[in-house]
């Protein structure tokens, strides 16, 4: 006899597994039909042990084990990803079957559509992961050079990108001549668009090229021999629910477990890759870059105007002013990129310094403006906890009225310029008017249609400049680089690196600091000067690749999170462990993290060190190197 443990493959479900006996064993990876509130519903099995292995208990159980009714040839997931969820058990604290479940495309994991079957073929490809820093319209030339030797060798490709929108472009880029033999799927598609999607994957009379985002980058298909991922730098690849896979690894796992080669492309790839890519653990593809150069230069303002009274400080400076009339005079586009959402950042009283904050995390609330039934109406809200409650009028310390607002928010922008020019097309992109791809991908489309004007946009909006711009301008570059992660100095020159490939006249960049070698850098387009900054910063202070960042996460009231932390302080007792608050931390909800770092080169005291923390309380969130630990 066996317990046969399954995840219900049920759309919207908060069932997350479910045990039953069985006189037969099946193999983990099969699809059951198992009984659930009298229905039968498709499952995954995800574990599977014999009964002697969990009579204690069984018996311990205050409920009592269905059976498992006989399945008749199961259809079972291939070989190869069974395979990459185990090898990534030992790079994740995560079980199989929930590994196995989150590399399920969204159509088969909601129950609505079986794992297509596929023949089994063996390949022999290269599968050290191979590096290339590129411009987006060199990396592009080189795909299609790719996929044209790909098919002469008839294979099937895979380009791996991160967002719907980007699944459109590649499309655009890539597909023609050659549009009967793409397979597109897209989180935008429709049930029938999605239908054709999977015959044509399910065709092997001819190679495929197939453009997907990570959803669907595990579908099997036996004459796949190589994957591209398109901007490997993007944080879209990390899952944000658990187990927080970041499908990069899960990817290249996924190529050496099957003997596929891959190729992890971008502007300016992650550290972590160059890194190993400079210690061979990577290869090269094509030659080293040591600069990338672009049509457009990078300016730097240094903004130096003294702040008044009811003025901070000047937002547009005379050198951006005259860039941006210039080109909106030869009728071309402008975009304005900006750090914070909202107007502004954090609000404030003059008169007892007291800052607006978020009960829940608090952290500071940001001020937002919408517009309701034709009335100004103004909100704090809080990114981190998603509180949002009407703006007070007087200051809740105090009772004083002297609230000042505090940084610079898109807003703000959108309104200083629109009084500045108020006879310029203009347009603003955030998540406040754009809360779906579809709403930005409109927005974007009718300010291009205009003859000339002026974007406003946050990081949003970056992926839907591929047309194009004729200048481009950082506002604020002190808030560009303000954000608390161990990665900001890699995003914020990735980020400069971007506007410049997407900019065909001039970048300006506007701080108030004195320019430091970052800048510099960015100027000159010196990938190899930034990353030889960078990569010593991080062995020095032991960051990611050195080491490897697993954060505990759990909350609760100040006394609760001791209590909480003395169960994980006993399993993980012989391990060096830091503990402290989030800083954002209350009495009344306090955050608790406890951050491990694990030498890279041990990959055994990682994979041992995962194998403790399947152990940890499910109320303990666990990731690994995640963007921030504090």
């Amino acid at each position: 006899m066996f317990v046969i443990q399954v995840t219900p493959l049920i759309r919207g479900t908060q069932l997350e597994s479910l045990s039953y006996f069985s006189a037969v064993t099946y193999e983990v990876g099969s699809f059951v039909e198992v009984p659930i509130r009298g229905k039968n519903q498709t499952a995954i099995v995800t574990e599977v042990r014999p009964v002697s292995s969990t009579k204690t208990a069984l018996k311990a159980a205050t409920f009592s084990l269905r059976k498992l009714p006989q399945q008749p040839d199961p259809v079972i997931l291939p070989l190869s990803i069974r395979k990459t969820a185990e090898e990534l058990t030992k790079q994740y604290p995560a079980s199989v079957g929930s590994l196995l479940y989150e590399l399920l495309p969204p159509d088969i994991r909601n129950g609505s559509r079986l794992y297509p079957t596929t023949d089994v073929s063996e390949h022999f490809e290269e599968t050290t992961p191979q590096v290339l820093t590129a411009r987006i319209d060199e990396r592009y030339t080189t795909y299609q050079s790719m996929i044209r030797s790909t098919f002469a060798h008839r294979g099937s490709i895979m380009i791996v990108v991160p967002s719907a929108t980007d699944v459109t472009y590649a499309h655009k880029e890539l597909a023609q001549g050659i549009e009967e033999r793409v397979v597109t799927f897209s989180p935008q598609q429709t049930k029938k668009q999605r239908d054709v999607s999977y015959q044509k994957l399910a065709d092997t009379t001819s190679a495929k090229l197939i453009i997907t985002t990570p959803a669907h980058a595990y579908l099997e298909r036996s004459d796949l021999i190589a994957i591209i991922v398109e901007q490997s730098a993007s944080g879209h690849y990390v899952a944000r629910r658990r187990p927080y896979l970041d499908h990069r690894t899960a990817l290249m796992t996924y190529a050496k477990v099957t003997n596929r080669s891959i190729l992890l492309a971008d502007i300016l790839p992650r550290t972590e890759d160059e890194v190993r890519r400079r210690s061979e653990q990577f290869l090269t593809y094509g030659e080293e870059a040591k600069r990338v150069a672009f049509a457009a230069p990078l300016s730097i303002v240094t903004q130096k105007d003294k702040p008044k009274p009811d003025v901070p400080f000047q937002l547009f400076s005379q050198e951006l002013l005259v860039s941006v009339d210039r080109a909106l005079e030869a009728r071309g586009h402008v975009f304005f990129y900006a750090a914070r959402r909202g107007l502004a950042p954090v609000v404030a009283c003059i008169d007892c310094g007291h800052i607006f904050r978020c009960p829940d995390s608090n952290t500071p609330y940001s001020l937002l403006r919408t517009h309701e039934n034709g009335e100004e109406v103004r909100w704090f809200v809080s990114s981190t906890s998603g509180k949002r409650v009407r703006a007070a009028d007087v200051c809740t310390n105090c009772g004083s009225w002297r609230l000042r607002e505090r940084g610079i928010g898109i807003q703000t922008i959108f309104d200083e310029w629109k009084a500045l020019r108020p006879n310029v097309p203009l347009a603003l992109v955030d998540n406040s008017v754009a809360p779906t791809p579809k709403k930005a991908q409109k927005l974007v489309d009718e300010f291009f249609e205009e003859r000339s004007g002026v974007l406003i946009g946050t990081q949003i909006a970056m992926p839907f400049l591929s047309r194009g711009v004729d200048v481009s301008a950082v506002i604020s570059l002190d808030a560009a680089r303000s954000i608390p992660t161990w990665r900001a100095d890699e995003s914020l020159f990735r980020l400069l690196l971007r506007l410049r490939e997407c900019t065909a006249k001039e970048v300006i960049v506007q701080t108030r600091t004195e320019p430091d070698d970052l800048i510099i850098h960015a100027t000159r387009g010196a990938t190899e000067r930034f990353y030889d900054d960078e990569i010593a910063l991080r062995d020095m202070l032991q960051y990611p690749p050195y080491n490897t960042f697993i954060l505990l996460t759990w909350t609760g009231t100040k006394k609760i999170v001791l209590d909480l932390g003395k169960p994980i302080t006993a399993l993980l007792e012989e391990q060096e462990v830091q503990y402290y608050n989030s800083p954002n931390s209350t009495d009344q909800k306090t955050q608790r993290h406890g951050l491990i770092r694990v030498d890279s080169v041990s990959t055994e005291e990682l994979a041992d060190l995962c194998s403790k923390l399947r152990n940890l309380p499910p109320y303990v969130k666990v990731e690994i190197n995640p963007e921030r630990i504090v």
